[in-house]
């Protein structure tokens, strides 16, 4: 079985703050947002709103901890806070895909675990 490979950053230390910033606001507007859903007692189907903002915060929290911002990658570039540059480097390109393929999967998991919580919820 093959070690996982280290981390390759595509943000930098500012960028990496934001992405927390925003992804800990989303977090905590899909909490609000089930509490208020719940305390109404909103039909299960529609409170699935709840998805969107959860899953938002997620990535957010996911590519601050991964150093590696989804868009980033998705052009090929990497922001270390002093603007997008191009990854030159195949190699170090594939790791950070691999890397926003985490984060993507990671946040999906939380943000579906979650909203099931919700939508169970009597």
């Amino acid at each position: 079985m093959n070690a996982p490979a280290d981390c390759i950053p595509n943000i930098g230390p500012h960028e990496r703050e934001m992405r927390v910033r925003v992804g800990v606001s989303f977090l905590v507007a899909g909490v609000i947002l089930a509490a208020i859903l719940l305390i109404m007692s909103v039909a299960r189907p529609w409170r699935l709103v709840v998805f969107a903002p959860l899953w938002i915060g997620a990535i957010g929290v996911f590519q601050a901890r991964a150093k590696t911002c989804v868009a980033l990658v998705a052009r090929g570039e990497r922001n270390m806070d002093a603007g997008a540059e191009p990854v030159r480097d195949p190699a170090a390109l594939e790791q950070m895909r691999a890397q926003a393929r985490s984060v993507y999967v990671r946040s999906l998991v939380v943000a579906a675990v979650l909203s099931a919580l919700v939508v169970a919820a009597p």
